[in-house]
């Protein structure tokens, strides 16, 4: 009789994932469970051991990252951007500009009125004046023009002057102190009058003197005023003039005795001994009785 042999039944398989098969693991055995389980926890990565780098996993296909990956992720490019902008901070310091502080734009006040019979007269004001007398110099230096005169022949010059002048002399009446107007007046009159005329105008320019010696005597717009009246006087021999005194002694302190070495030259040579001896004692700011100015004078010969 033939022996049948039975055949051991195949072992079942576990399904294989990511085409690898998954080994059983026997329930019972000496060593046969704790064995398999050591050598799974020794196989697998580090990542995957600990919660560590969590944020360096790559995510399965069509599964949304980790809460903690995508916070950590979001911190880190937060932070980064952050150190790269430059936060500028205003100062603390600065004074707050309130609105009271801002000023409307100055307006010049309308001219008063006056009633002339049944009419409202404005009186006269500065800047119409000194505006009409610039624009009658002008049309008198274009009448006198070689290529318009011919066109502007008919024109009376004489009449044109004068009104420049009583324009300008108007402007100062009602603005004494502004030197554009006896600058641009003493220069026509020297022009177009007499260098007397504009020597009697700039003597009558009122001159605001300081008399603290710490400060400077005279300002430069009044020193200006100062060496054309040096300039005029000394042209038309007013050397005893107190008015050329006067602008001598200022602006030797303004600017030193040896820029008045010319008209010192010229006194000398006139004989203006006196003269000569105001100026440097008022530059020097002593009396003419003064030891030091008498010695001085004394070696100059002017007494």
């Amino acid at each position: 009789m033939k022996q049948n042999t039975a055949k051991a039944a195949p072992s079942a398989r576990t399904p294989t994932v990511a085409g690898k098969p998954k080994v059983s693991e026997p329930k019972s055995g000496p060593g046969g469970g704790s064995a398999l389980r050591e050598k799974a926890a020794s196989s697998r990565p580090a990542s995957a051991a600990g919660k560590k780098n969590v944020d360096k996993a790559v995510p399965v296909v069509g599964r949304a990252p980790s809460t903690v990956a995508a916070t950590k992720s979001a911190t880190r490019s937060t932070s980064t951007t952050t150190s790269r902008t430059h936060v500028i901070k205003a100062p603390r310091n600065l004074p707050e500009e309130s609105p009271s502080n801002v000023q409307p734009a100055s307006v010049q006040e309308p001219a008063k009125e006056r009633q002339v019979g049944n009419i409202n007269v404005q009186d006269k004001s500065f800047e119409p004046r000194i505006g009409l007398a610039r624009v009658l110099a002008r049309r008198l230096a274009r009448t006198q023009d070689s290529d318009t005169l011919s066109a502007s022949a008919s024109i009376d010059t004489t009449s044109l002057k004068a009104d420049i002048e009583n324009y300008y002399k108007e402007a100062i009446t009602l603005c004494p102190r502004y030197h554009d107007a006896y600058i641009e007046l003493g220069s026509f009159l020297e022009q177009h009058t007499s260098l007397v005329a504009a020597a009697d105008l700039y003597a009558t320019f009122p001159f605001e003197r300081n008399m603290d010696p710490k400060l400077p005597e005279t300002s430069q717009d009044d020193l200006y005023i100062d060496s054309e009246i040096t300039r005029i006087f000394m042209k038309l021999k007013r050397f005893r003039d107190p008015v050329l005194i006067r602008s001598l002694i200022a602006e030797g302190r303004a600017m030193g005795i040896g820029v008045l070495g010319k008209y010192i030259e010229t006194l000398d040579a006139a004989g203006e001994n006196k003269t000569l001896m105001e100026v440097y004692a008022g530059v020097n700011r002593k009396a003419l009785d003064d030891p030091e100015m008498v010695a001085f004078f004394k070696i100059k010969y002017w007494i």
